[in-house]
């Protein structure tokens, strides 16, 4: 058993190696979706809302490991409130070229939060709505639970500005099967989309403490979707549900 763990090892590092030329040599030179930064793009205060930016971690030394393990090249985290509504807006990005896909696709709630103790209660994915107007690119939504809270999220990761669609299938526990196949997920995620790895990426994480709905019909989530216009959240879709 050792010698067979030893030999998926040695293969899964030969393939890295040889994905990591590829990846430095046949990148496409490919325009980046986002021209400015997130702090410059994204606004530090929405009227009628208040808005505290929320670090990465609770202390200087996790948020230092959190940064060494995203090795994203810019980021926002910011959470809005208004009366007893809470919204939280996270966008990490990451310049053409700079990280493999899987790399990024793997750090999602389905993944990082199942793993940190939070339940998985709905979930749909490749999602397609308009909401508060805005006709959202196909998007994954979630309930989440820990320790008796239950937090409502939206997210994506965009490629080129376009949807990761094969994010679905990585809901992960922290142990057995889920953690090997964790390790070696970048081998399917080439098999999904090739050696194309040029494109930037962009997670957004939209998460609140009300479900989206009812905060749609107070007509605050229109105001959170507009401020967020520059990220290149939707499409024009006759076709989209309501």
């Amino acid at each position: 058993m050792r010698r067979f763990i030893l030999i998926c090892l040695a293969a899964g590092f030969a393939l890295v190696l040889s994905t990591g030329l590829v990846f430095a040599f046949l990148v496409p030179d490919v325009e980046p979706t986002i021209e400015r930064s997130l702090e410059e793009l994204l606004p530090q205060h929405i009227p009628g809302w208040q808005s505290t930016n929320v670090p990465l971690s609770q202390t200087p030394e996790g948020e230092e490991r959190v940064l060494a393990v995203l090795d994203l090249d810019d980021v926002f985290c910011r959470q809005y409130t208004k009366g007893d509504t809470e919204i939280m807006v996270y966008v990490a990005y990451w310049y053409p070229g700079s990280e493999p896909y899987s790399s990024v696709a793997i750090h999602n709630p389905d993944s990082c939060w199942v793993i940190a103790g939070w339940d998985v209660l709905e979930r749909e994915s490749n999602r397609s709505r308009k909401m508060a107007g805005y006709p959202l690119k196909e998007h994954e939504w979630g309930v989440y639970r820990k320790d008796g809270n239950e937090v409502y999220v939206i997210f994506w990761h965009l490629l080129g500005g376009e949807p990761n669609k094969h994010i679905k299938n990585m809901i992960w526990t922290s142990s057995g099967w889920d953690s090997f196949k964790r390790q070696f997920y970048f081998i399917y995620n080439m098999y999904q989309m090739g050696f194309d790895l040029g494109q930037d990426q962009l997670f957004v994480r939209i998460s609140s403490n009300k479900p989206f709905e009812q905060i749609e019909e107070s007509g605050e989530l229109d105001e959170i979707l507009s401020a967020l216009d520059g990220l290149g959240l939707t499409r024009a879709n006759a076709g989209i549900e309501n």
